[in-house]
């Protein structure tokens, strides 16, 4: 978790979203970090067995449906995190445009996913496609595949 934490690097009074179908170790470790910046951190958690959790930084929101789509402000989030929820949505497309329109300039999207479900070329591809840079495969947690990409300042949809 270590390794998965470090590639996070948060400021101040940063805030993340993570969009997930289990509140586990990820979140509980993501909003302690976070806690220590006074960031926040934000779950949407669609259907599936969530962990309770008790963060004075943490605020979740239960999404009942995989075609809803979760709530985000434009430019309201420093990180996105997708944790086994992106290959269930209905709405592919839009939850990745909803994503780029939440980040601030710079930010990064992480998606991640149980070993063997996710095809990390089509998922680079697709994130290339959506604007998003630098995408990148990172294995830092051993039951996950990660992968990573930047929405850049004044690079396509970043302006």
């Amino acid at each position: 978790m270590r390794q998965f934490l470090e590639l996070f690097r948060p400021q101040p009074a940063n805030s993340y979203l993570l969009v997930t179908t289990h509140v586990d170790t990820v979140a509980e470790a993501l909003a302690d970090k976070l806690s220590e910046f006074e960031g926040s951190l934000h779950v949407s958690c669609y259907p599936g067995e969530h962990k309770e959790i008790k963060r004075e930084n943490t605020k979740l929101t239960f999404i009942d449906d995989f075609e809803k789509l979760f709530r985000a402000l434009p430019r309201s989030y420093d990180a996105v995190i997708f944790q086994d929820f992106y290959h269930l949505h209905q709405k592919k497309e839009r939850i990745i445009k909803l994503a780029y329109n939440a980040l601030a300039n710079t930010a990064d999207i992480t998606i991640m996913q149980k070993r063997a479900t996710m095809n990390i070329e089509s998922m680079l591809q697709m994130l290339e496609n959506s604007e998003y840079r630098a995408g990148n495969k990172i294995d830092v947690l051993e039951d996950y595949d990660l992968v990573m990409a930047k929405k850049m300042h004044m690079w396509g949809n970043g302006l």
